[in-house]
């Protein structure tokens, strides 16, 4: 019951216009994983000055978000929460200044699969991130990423296997996080 009201939060927001839905969501989800690399990759672009970097990206302010839009509960220390509205959906991304993380999840009325898979197959994102590995569990897919810029930054990307799947819940989720040396 919980889960089912937390994700119709996450479901409910305001209408935004976007490009053909297609489009629309392989941009948001692309805004929001640049937003994550510069994140981790770059802190003098958010540090002193949190609130500037989330417009400087395209995101838009949010001060809270759905319980099963947060990362897991280990992450949940000192976190920023910004949106990238999508229609009725978007995609929510989530940092911490205390910790090396960044986590992004969406969803909305339309199916976001194919969206997430064209963006997979973009030659822009086959520069920015190599697979490394993954594998498919009930319905979903999960892959793991190395940044092509700084192999110390990672992500995992989980998604629905095919397309047609429910649009009432998170249909994807992206967790990048930065090893740092010791």
């Amino acid at each position: 019951m919980i889960v089912a009201a937390a994700t119709a939060a996450l479901l409910a927001t305001a209408p935004v216009p976007v490009q053909a839905r297609g489009q629309g969501a392989v941009a948001a989800v692309d805004t929001a994983i640049a937003a994550c690399e510069r994140w981790l990759l770059e802190p003098a672009s958010w540090n002193g000055n949190i609130a500037s970097f989330g417009r400087a990206q395209g995101l838009r302010s949010q001060a809270t978000v759905p319980s099963v839009a947060l990362p897991p509960p280990a992450m949940r220390v000192s976190l920023h929460h910004w949106r990238v509205p999508l229609g009725e959906g978007g995609v929510y991304v989530t940092t911490s200044d205390r910790l090396p993380v960044c986590h992004l999840s969406g969803g909305g009325p339309f199916d976001m699969q194919p969206a997430i898979v064209a963006l997979r197959r973009a030659p822009d994102f086959a520069r920015r991130w190599r697979r490394t590995g993954g594998g498919r569990e009930g319905g979903m897919v999960s892959e793991r990423f190395v940044s092509t810029v700084d192999p110390q930054l990672s992500m995992t990307l989980s998604h629905a296997v095919a397309a047609g799947g429910r649009t009432d819940r998170v249909q994807f989720l992206a967790t990048a996080s930065y090893q740092i040396r010791k």
